[in-house]
């Protein structure tokens, strides 16, 4: 009866640990890998993971995909991020709760498009990408970001707004069609400028599969 007891007590405790890890890691879990061509890998404390369709992208996940290759993925609000060859970017932070809704993300290198989803449609604050140069505030739209000829550019692709901030300045881009260059990290942003149909699927075509 007594070996009975400890062996059920055992049980108990390895599902109540098991349940707990399972939590754990339903918690990091952030997003899923939609589309994939050539390869990708995430990183997660110094341990890479191959990327395929299907794969969980996680909080702090470093993600960099290869020589041309392309990743879309989707987050659990809606919001669907596609990078282009070459480029390493970063899940820092999302969290979708009462006391509060945000998804910080970082582009290291390359090119991205980011369709935002229901956190920065209910919060127009809550999302934004964070570049080496400048940080992109995403107000329930549609944004492409990356190096078009020698400078960092960002473009409206659809939607509301999108802000673009430096240590020197911010422009709002507020009409579909518009974008910025970046020169640098301690230089405003140029003017909203409308783009050419010729330059807009230039940058397109740095993330278009």
């Amino acid at each position: 009866m007594r070996r009975l007891k400890i062996m059920g007590l055992l049980s108990a405790l390895y599902l109540i640990v098991a349940g707990s890890a399972a939590q754990a890691a339903e918690g990091d879990v952030v997003g899923k890998v939609l589309r994939l061509k050539s390869s990708a890998v995430a990183m997660q404390d110094a341990m890479p993971r191959p990327l395929t369709p299907g794969s969980d992208v996680l909080v702090n996940d470093v993600i960099s995909t290869g020589a041309g290759a392309r990743l879309e993925f989707s987050l659990r609000d809606g919001s669907v991020i596609t990078l282009g060859e070459r480029a390493t970017f970063a899940v820092s932070d999302f969290e979708d709760t009462p006391a509060r809704e945000s998804i910080a993300l970082r582009l290291l290198s390359g090119a991205f498009k980011a369709a935002s989803g229901s956190i920065a449609a209910r919060n127009p604050n809550a999302m934004i990408v964070a570049t080496n140069t400048a940080t992109i505030g995403i107000r329930g739209t549609t944004v492409w970001g990356g190096t078009l000829d020698t400078s960092f550019e960002v473009a409206l692709l659809d939607g509301t707004a999108v802000t673009v901030t430096t240590r020197a300045g911010t422009v709002e881009l507020n009409a579909v069609g518009q974008g910025t260059r970046v020169p640098s990290a301690d230089q405003p942003p140029a003017p909203p400028v409308t783009w050419a149909q010729t330059k807009v699927s230039r940058a397109l075509a740095t993330v278009d599969f």
